[in-house]
This record gives C-alpha cells, sequence and structure tokens, in this order.
C-alpha cells in the first residue's frame, strides 16, 4: 500500500503562494503569464468579459502546467512555478468571487505538493522503478547553460562575436577545472565550473550590448505614468508575494524553469541561483514593458531573480525579509527602469537574444537528456520511443510544448516499461 508522508510546512507554504497569487489575479493586481498582461486592460475597462477572458487564460496556461512544467517537476524533483502560478491565473480569472477564488487558488497549491510527491511514491512502488534514470534527464542541461551567453551574442552581435564569447567561455570553464580544488581559509572549496563559464559569458555580452552605440528615445508617456503609479499604489499587495517566493526557494523546492530546476536537483545552489539573475535579466524587459502598457504587475517580478536570493539566503525568515525588499524595489522603479530600456535598445533587445538562446539550448538539451532516460530504462527501445514520440509532436503540431516531449516520453517508456513487466515481456523479468 503507497504511504504519502506529508512535509505539512510545504503544503502550507504553497497554499499561502497559490491563494495570495489567485488573490492578486483575481483583483487585477499582478498575474504571472505575459501573455496575458497586455491584455488585462481590456478587462478592467469592461471591454471583455470575465468569461471571455477566463478561456484566454485557461488557452495560454494549460499548456504550459501540464505540458512543460509537469514532466519537468517529475523529472528533477523540484516544482517548476508555473504549476502553482499559472493555475492561480486561471483561478483567478475564472472565480469572480475573490474569497471563493483565493479559497480554490490555496487548496491548489497546497494539494499540487501531495499530488506530486504521491506520482513520486507511486512511481517508486512499480516493478521496474524508472526515477533514476527519470532525473538524468536533466543533467545535460547542467553543461549545455553555459553556452547561451555566447549564442545570445551571436543572434544579436554576429557570429564573429559570438565565437569569441564561446571560446572565452570555453576557456574559463577549463581554468576552473585545472585549478579545483581552491583553499580558502585553510579549507578545500570545488568552485562551480559552469557557473563561473556562464558569468564570463554574461559580462563579455553585457559589455557589447553596453558599447553598442545605438540610442533610444526616453518614453514617458501619460499612458505609462498612470500605469507605473498604478502599480506603485498596489504596492502593499505585491510585495508580499516576494516574500512568499523568496521562502519557498530558501527551502529549494521551487524552480522558475528548468535549468534552475536541473542545477538546483544536481546539488549547485549558487550555479542555481546564477542561473535565476540571468532569467531575470533575460525576462526583465519583457516584464516592465508588459507592466507599464496594462498597469498589471508580474505576480514574481522579474522573473525568478528573487528565486535567486532565496537560493542564497541563510534562512527562510531572511530570505522572507529580503524578498519582500526586492519585490518592493522593482515595484518603485518600474517607470525608471522602462526609462532606462528605451534609451538604451542594445541592452533591451538582449533580453530578447537571452531568452531566445535559453531556449534552443533547452530544447537539445532535454531532447539528450530524454534519450538518455529512455536508453537507460528500456534500452532501444526506449531510445526508439522517445525519439519516435518526439517527432510525431513535431508532426502533430507540438501538442506538448518542443522542450517538453522527450521528458514526457521518457515518462510515457518508465510506465510502458512496467506494463512490459506486468504482462512478462519485459528483458530480465
Amino acid at each position: 500500500m503507497m504511504a504519502i508522508e506529508i512535509n505539512w510546512l510545504k503544503f502550507i507554504i504553497f497554499a499561502i503562494m497559490g491563494g495570495y497569487a489567485t488573490f492578486l489575479a483575481n483583483r487585477c493586481i499582478a498575474v504571472y503569464h505575459d501573455g496575458l498582461r497586455p491584455i488585462m486592460p481590456e478587462f478592467m475597462c469592461g471591454d471583455m468579459s470575465r468569461k471571455e477572458i477566463a478561456g484566454i487564460t485557461f488557452a495560454i496556461s494549460i499548456g504550459f502546467i501540464t505540458g512543460f512544467a509537469l514532466p519537468i517537476t517529475l523529472a528533477t524533483g523540484i516544482i517548476v512555478v508555473h504549476i502553482v502560478l499559472l493555475a492561480a491565473d486561471i483561478f483567478g480569472m475564472s472565480i469572480e468571487n475573490t474569497p471563493l477564488s483565493v479559497a480554490v487558488g490555496a487548496l491548489w497549491g497546497g494539494l499540487s505538493t501531495i499530488l506530486l510527491d504521491g506520482i513520486t511514491a507511486f512511481f517508486e512502488m512499480l516493478p521496474v522503478n524508472f526515477l533514476d534514470a527519470l532525473s538524468s534527464v536533466g543533467d545535460p542541461i547542467v553543461y549545455a547553460f553555459v553556452a547561451f551567453p555566447a549564442i545570445a551574442v551571436a543572434y544579436q552581435f554576429g557570429k564573429k562575436k559570438g565565437m569569441l564569447v564561446f571560446i572565452l567561455s570555453w576557456l574559463s570553464r577549463v581554468a576552473i577545472e585545472k585549478i579545483n580544488p581552491v583553499v580558502i581559509a585553510g579549507e578545500e572549496v570545488s568552485l562551480s565550473a559552469e557557473g563561473i563559464s556562464m558569468l564570463v559569458g554574461m559580462i563579455a555580452l553585457i559589455i557589447i550590448a553596453a558599447s553598442d552605440k545605438s540610442r533610444g528615445e526616453d518614453v514617458a508617456s501619460s499612458l505609462f505614468l498612470d500605469n507605473a503609479n498604478r502599480i506603485k499604489k498596489n504596492a502593499k499587495y505585491i510585495v508580499p508575494m516576494g516574500a512568499i517566493i523568496c521562502v519557498a526557494a530558501n527551502f529549494q523546492w521551487i524552480a522558475g524553469e528548468p535549468i534552475a530546476a536541473a542545477v538546483l536537483a544536481s546539488g549547485d545552489v549558487t550555479s542555481a541561483a546564477i542561473v535565476a539573475f540571468v532569467q531575470a535579466a533575460a525576462f526583465l524587459p519583457l516584464v516592465i514593458t508588459t507592466s507599464l502598457v496594462s498597469g498589471v504587475y508580474a505576480t514574481n517580478g522579474w522573473c525568478d531573480w528573487i528565486e535567486g536570493l532565496g537560493y542564497l539566503s541563510p534562512n527562510p525568515v531572511v530570505a522572507g525579509a529580503i524578498g519582500a525588499g526586492a519585490m518592493g524595489f522593482e515595484v518603485f522603479s518600474v517607470d525608471k527602469v522602462g526609462s532606462f530600456l528605451n534609451r538604451f535598445p542594445a541592452l533591451k533587445m538582449s533580453g530578447d537574444n537571452i531568452r531566445t538562446a535559453m531556449t534552443d539550448i533547452l530544447d537539445i538539451a532535454l531532447l539528450v537528456g530524454g534519450v538518455n532516460a529512455g536508453s537507460t530504462i528500456w534500452g532501444g527501445t526506449g531510445l526508439f520511443m522517445v525519439v519516435g514520440l518526439y517527432i510525431l509532436n513535431e508532426v502533430a503540431g507540438r501538442p506538448v510544448i518542443k522542450m517538453a516531449a522527450a521528458p514526457l516520453a521518457a515518462i510515457v517508456v518508465g510506465l510502458l516499461a512496467n506494463l512490459a513487466a506486468v504482462i512478462g515481456v519485459f528483458p530480465g523479468m
């Protein structure tokens, strides 16, 4: 009989997260999905009904929950925050009654931890335990993500500069591997070759982007100023969300996306924090722009740097204070950051290219990881199934998000391997 040991502290924190995020969405204060934010003004001014915006919210969110966040969560053991925050968008937009919507969001937030632990416990009971193989899905990400600054530079500034940054990242990685471990205060410490290599690449990207001579105009329209003021007036509601997210991150329970989840699962907390900070740099222009256009902020702020602060905080109490302070800093600087980005379009464009580069790497790394996991679970049959299902997903128009297709296929391989074991056709059983 399957027994699930419930972590009640985790249950409570995620219930608070889900309920509070739902409250923010219901009151049109903040939403998580970047694609939802620009259409919020239509709903707030009455040009769009609740039924219409609820349908849009569900349509643009459900695929990220089931086809992206869930497979990565099961593969890494770290909850990808989309599972809670995108669901909060759906509940907040669908249920008009605020207390009821908050109750539903809180129930989902808490139950999601039990359900995910239950799925893991169920997998462990099966005759073919494929969890160890599944956890290897994220291994290629840990090493491949170092390349994304070079790819981002190549997209924006050309292949020569991209190759230069790639070589710098490679040389820094080789150098760290050579000098590890280093002695600090009499103790041997192994530096993160991946984290430092990525940091070198990011510094090079920032220098190249900042040296670009193009300049934009400082846009400060009355609409943007009104929306910035609306966000600032809602600071008392938005700031607590930063504390909640930072506390959950301090326990190493959540990640904003697959790279941080994979790195955190490997035990490299510092590199996970660096990834979170870079993710913030990638999404900051998008968050700021959509916020100023709509007057509705992002539920988790600049996208993941608050999680990074949580990873590095010494304890949950400090994490809560830091997370609240970080979110407050974001809210009260939203108009100034927007003006800065408009004056330096090369830096603003870098955010788009960083996101593109990270997506490219994730697509390939997760495909490699999914193929490796399928092969580990069921040899050549597993490899054939992952590759076949991946391509069939492409042919079918990607009902499953591309980067999640291979991890989900590896889960399918694991379940079918167990079915084969039950009927007596699985090799070695």
